[in-house]
């Protein structure tokens, strides 16, 4: 399977921090703050027994299984440091579109149902939006059995106690003119583009609402969202992209859903993030986004999307030529340890960790790679279920680059729990902005902040969720702190 990337432009000029030495081990993160250090074995002795995190990472790559296999390994796989997979039926990756009648065996709900999960949790059965036939759009009877499908898509969910579907929008076939999401008049009988992009908005409300059948509350993690049709409409009118169409079925995926299914934006754009300021403003850019390309109306419905963070390991440790940056093993890991930290901290609720190179299941990964992700999540369940009143802690400046960069904070903070009370002290005065994120959604923007500030964050943070507090200065340089 393909997949594209994009960068965001003109990422924020990087500043120099202080890592503390390094171990032969993997690093790891001060306390509250996000530098990294050696992890401690005494730090995994503290873990244990306490409450588990609530945020999951999810594997996905060419090293997919399918129903028979998992049926076959679980018990193996559940030694990888995952909290679910992404797989797929035996015959294929399932054609969201499809209009081939299949049998109910060809489902697999029994063995579905036999699948003995324990350490996996989240599991999602992954569904392209596409088909070998075209999209039928128009077609009322072809759509009567793409939805009679996707209703058995919904009871095998429901059977293999997965939380939903994993959703690949992107158009991977030779033939471009069964894209489904490409516009072109002659298609659809000259119809005009929002013509066919009602009939469009149609069908996605009819897509999510066979899903809910058997499955209420499923779960529609899409890897890309609105960013991928947005970054084609850059360069030419949206209408004329090959994404041309997704929009309007977005839109009704929204108007279909009901009150316990979620829209997850699986925010691809993340593979190969580089600091901790792009990944806490990602979703406030990914939202923005959105509501310029969606029905006004439905900007409420928008509004409650959940943003996941994306972890590309071939990306990271340069496994495609394209993408090696010439770093060493140590920065390499660096640079995943780091990634994934600043992934768990600010996505609402899922990591998915793409992999294309390696093979998790054969076993066939770069050595250190599982411990990096072992003592990450260590980490992250330390901080969680540290419960000290106040909390307090110093802001930081720093990347993964250099090993022993320069402490440079911006401000200090003290979190009372009791109280649900944020003070604030700026310990740099070039501090011109103070933006407070619960997890992915900003909830507080302060601009030409007080020295020193005093912050009742009651009906803002309901104290679920990461709290973080992200500084900017005249210069554009951040600073961050991640209070839990």
């Amino acid at each position: 399977m393909i997949v594209k990337y994009a960068q965001y432009d003109g990422i924020i000029k990087k500043r120099i921090s202080k890592l503390q030495s390094m171990a032969h081990k993997i690093i790891k993160l001060v306390s509250n703050l996000i530098v990294f250090v050696p992890l401690l074995l005494s730090a995994a002795k503290m873990a244990s027994g306490q409450n588990v995190n609530q945020k999951k990472l999810i594997e996905f790559g060419w090293d997919y299984p399918n129903v028979s296999f998992l049926k076959a390994n679980i018990e193996k796989m559940e030694k990888a440091p995952f909290d679910g997979v992404v797989f797929s039926f035996d015959f294929d990756i399932y054609n969201a579109f499809d209009t081939t009648q299949r049998s109910d065996l060809q489902f697999q709900y029994k063995d579905l149902s036999e699948i003995q999960w324990k350490k996996f949790t989240d599991n999602f059965l992954l569904v392209r939006g596409a088909s070998y036939t075209g999209a039928h759009w128009l077609d009322e009877a072809s759509w009567s059995k793409i939805i009679e499908n996707l209703k058995k898509v919904s009871l095998a969910v429901k059977m293999s106690k997965a939380k939903g579907i994993g959703f690949d929008a992107e158009y991977y076939y030779k033939d471009p003119m069964l894209n489904p999401w490409l516009y072109k008049p002659s298609m659809y009988n000259n119809l005009s583009y929002q013509e066919v992009g009602t009939i469009v908005r149609k069908r996605g409300k009819q897509f999510i609402q066979a899903l809910q059948t058997y499955k209420p509350d499923i779960k529609i993690l899409s890897f890309w969202l609105l960013l991928l049709p947005y970054f084609q409409s850059v360069k030419q009118p949206i209408s004329e992209t090959g994404m041309a169409l997704y929009p309007f079925f977005v839109e009704g995926m929204m108007e279909g859903k009901n009150e316990t299914s979620e829209i997850i934006d699986g925010n691809e754009n993340s593979y190969g993030f580089q600091n901790a300021e792009t990944y806490i403003t990602s979703a406030v850019n990914l939202r923005d986004i959105g509501t310029r390309m969606i029905d006004k109306s439905l900007i409420p419905e928008f509004d409650k999307i959940s943003y996941a963070q994306a972890i590309f390991f071939d990306q990271l440790y340069g496994k495609i030529p394209a993408y090696d940056k010439g770093f060493d093993k140590e920065t390499k890991a660096r640079w995943l340890a780091y990634n994934l930290y600043n992934a768990y901290k600010t996505t609402d609720g899922y990591v998915w960790f793409y992999n294309e190179r390696i093979n998790w299941w054969k076993g066939d990964v770069d050595a250190g790679a599982a411990q990096i992700i072992k003592d990450v999540q260590e980490k992250i369940s330390i901080e969680q279920n540290n419960k000290s009143d106040p909390f307090s802690g110093t802001s930081l400046l720093y990347d993964f680059y250099p090993k022993e960069p320069d402490y440079d904070p911006g401000f200090s903070f003290n979190y009372f729990r009791s109280n649900n009370t944020l003070q604030i002290k700026l310990l740099n005065n070039d501090i011109k902005r103070l933006r407070i994120f619960n997890n992915s959604r900003l909830i507080l923007d302060l601009k030409d902040p007080l020295t020193n500030s005093i912050i009742d964050l009651d009906k803002k943070y309901n104290q679920d969720g990461n709290l973080i507090i992200l500084g900017t200065d005249s210069k554009g340089q951040y600073s961050v702190a991640y209070v839990n």
